[in-house]
């Protein structure tokens, strides 16, 4: 599985797939990239809600296939955010883990050739840098140039993208980095 590193926003990617994240409770608890997905593709963002069953467990995905265009024949949507409970780094790092593998399986049962993401933070207070090297730390037993689908971490802002370039660098990992723009 080739991993991109792309300096852009994600929802502009060019990809078969798409990682939102939610809180599974119900309805309306959504994460920042989701709602702003919802805002750009509001009928998109219906046809989501309405495949999704609720209650979603935290840690577990969900594929959905929005009928509305959006860019994204399929949109996988992880149960990583929580309001309730008070979980440990390594708890939080754990629901992130569960998300990110069950992702990469339907992604794959689904035949995707390009799964487009962000950083896992999971509305935590999780520090970027940490959900950052657990992803990167998630994926790298599984980067294999040969897999046909690759999975692209779009980062929005400039020092997060650095960050993520040399991350990627320190776990050995083959990456390909996307255009540098300047965000503002």
């Amino acid at each position: 599985m080739p991993i991109e590193i792309i300096h852009g926003d994600v929802l502009s990617a060019k990809a078969d797939a798409l990682i939102l994240t939610i809180d599974g409770v119900r309805k309306g608890l959504e994460g920042n990239l989701a709602r702003t997905f919802a805002r750009k593709w509001p009928d998109a963002f219906m046809d989501v809600e309405d495949q999704i069953r609720y209650l979603v467990p935290l840690g577990r995905t969900v594929a959905t296939f929005p009928e509305n265009e959006c860019g994204f024949p399929l949109v996988l949507v992880a149960s990583t955010l929580h309001h309730v409970d008070v979980l440990s780094d390594e708890q939080k790092l754990g629901v992130i883990r569960a998300a990110i593998l069950e992702a990469l399986a339907l992604a794959q049962r689904h035949r995707v050739a390009r799964l487009a993401a962000t950083v896992m933070t999971g509305g935590w207070r999780l520090g970027f840098q940490a959900a950052l090297s657990a992803m990167l730390d998630i994926l790298r037993p599984i980067a294999d140039e040969n897999c046909p689908m690759a999975i692209a971490l779009h980062f929005l802002f400039n020092k997060d993208y650095e960050l993520a370039v040399e991350s990627a660098s320190r776990f050995h990992l083959r990456i390909s980095t996307g255009p540098y723009k300047n965000h503002h």
